[in-house]
């Protein structure tokens, strides 16, 4: 069975990747990016939103682009979610995609 945290964190992360998706969002520095997950404390006073870009931009520009719009989306889910106090967000730049593909790259040159 799933604690709250975890079940508010699926529907923060599904709003947010529609909010990217249907162009709710419309900060340059945000544009091609995802979310990749997000944790909630147990207390519902912090979420963590993981993202990562295919953008070129660095993941500062991407990070402050999320930052600068999180009184936004955090009305935003405010207005979906129905829990009594929504919890501040913080973004992190999840480059664990990147990562996974060096990680790749170095597997197939060994096995030539």
């Amino acid at each position: 069975m799933f604690k709250r945290s975890d079940r508010i964190a699926v529907l923060i992360k599904e709003e947010i990747a529609s909010m990217l998706l249907f162009g709710s969002l419309k900060d340059p520095r945000i544009q091609g990016s995802r979310i990749t997950d997000v944790k909630v404390s147990g207390d519902l006073t912090k979420a963590t939103v993981f993202v990562s870009s295919d953008n070129d931009d660095s993941e500062d520009k991407t990070i402050e682009g999320f930052m600068k719009a999180s009184g936004f989306i955090k009305k935003s889910l405010s207005k979906k979610l129905y829990i009594r106090k929504m919890p501040n967000l913080f973004f992190v730049y999840d480059n664990s995609a990147a990562n996974m593909e060096k990680i790749e790259s170095i597997l197939r040159t060994l096995n030539d």
